[in-house]
């Protein structure tokens, strides 16, 4: 298995409020991780680190080999660290209010598990197919998804795009948590939203079958974003199988 990431400011921001790693625990399986803090928050760079550290360092030391307790670990895990962010908050004002998305991959052997909270994504490339496997918690997708508006009505909604899920500002931090396949040429890919503000899904389809080592994809779908003029933050991940 192999895994490449890189982060980058993007082409308008001075500042970079993305974070991004990847952990292995003592049984060897791996965790990929990215934060979004949120920029209209005073002290989203502090929440999006603070999550990526904590969460990557907790499971390094966790012995968790399977998926069922994985689950419940994650699930645990970020109730902890909304905790950890809030009580941060409560100690220095100018954190009162920072939040930060989250989405996060643990690998097992043809398994992954993806959570996530926001708009920060997974994505799997399937053969041809690439498939968001994240849910974007938006005002649009929550009112879409709990029957309470039709796709078109909510797209009418004032502030439609708002995130709805996060780490950080009150006690609701739900994860959601997925099981798929990931077998011998699938590729998974994670990141925040300032890549797919500017990118189609053939663009960075596209990226990702490049006949190139997995960090010049990385660093590739950047360079694209950017010359788009990637307007947030740009933060990208990739997992395969393969050798590099």
């Amino acid at each position: 298995m192999v895994i490449a990431y890189h982060t980058d400011p993007g082409a308008k921001r001075p500042d970079n409020q993305d974070y991004v790693g990847a952990f292995t625990n003592s049984f060897g399986r791996t965790m990929v991780i990215v934060a979004d803090g949120v920029t209209s928050n005073e002290g989203g760079e502090v929440a999006s680190a603070m999550t990526v550290e904590h969460f990557g360092h907790a499971w390094e030391s966790s012995q968790l080999e399977t998926i069922v307790p994985t689950i419940e670990w994650l699930k645990n895990q970020t109730i902890i660290e909304n905790q950890t962010i809030l009580e941060a908050g409560q100690r220095f004002e100018e954190l009162s209010e920072m939040a930060t998305t989250l989405v996060l991959a643990v690998l097992f052997d043809d398994q992954i598990v993806v959570a996530n909270l926001g708009d920060s994504k997974a994505f799997l490339l399937h053969g041809d197919e690439l498939t968001q496997l994240s849910f974007d918690h938006t005002l649009k997708n929550e009112m879409i998804r709990s029957g309470a508006l039709s796709a078109e009505g909510a797209s009418n909604l004032p502030n439609a795009r708002s995130v709805t899920r996060f780490l950080g500002v009150d006690q609701h931090a739900m994860l959601e948590v997925i099981q798929h396949e990931f077998v011998d040429d699938d590729m998974l890919f994670l990141t925040t939203d300032g890549i797919t503000k500017v990118l189609t899904q053939d663009e960075i389809k596209a990226t990702m079958r490049l006949e190139a080592p997995l960090d010049i994809r990385v660093f590739d779908m950047i360079q694209q974003a950017n010359s788009l003029g990637a307007p947030d933050n740009v933060t990208a991940v990739l997992v395969t199988h393969e050798k590099d």
